[in-house]
């Protein structure tokens, strides 16, 4: 059973635009799951969901949204 059949085809990765999160939606795509990456910069996540969908072939789907602000407001693309 490969990765994506156990865990699912998709994955949500909070915080992807860079360090852990961004090394974590790298992982994910190795292994072809989707994404959905959430994080602050809309410019640094859709640069990373190009790179990811050409080396992975894999769908990425970006939310810009900082999940520290009470009333959450997001751009999605």
């Amino acid at each position: 059973m490969t990765f994506r059949e156990r865990y699912g085809p998709w994955a949500l990765v909070a915080g992807a635009s860079v360090g852990l999160g961004e090394a974590f939606a790298r992982q994910l795509a190795g292994r072809g799951v989707n994404l959905l990456l959430i994080g602050r910069r809309q410019d640094i996540l859709d640069h990373l969901a190009v790179g990811l969908r050409a080396a992975h072939g894999i769908d990425v789907r970006t939310l810009a949204m900082d999940l520290a602000r009470p009333d959450l407001k997001t751009m999605a693309r």
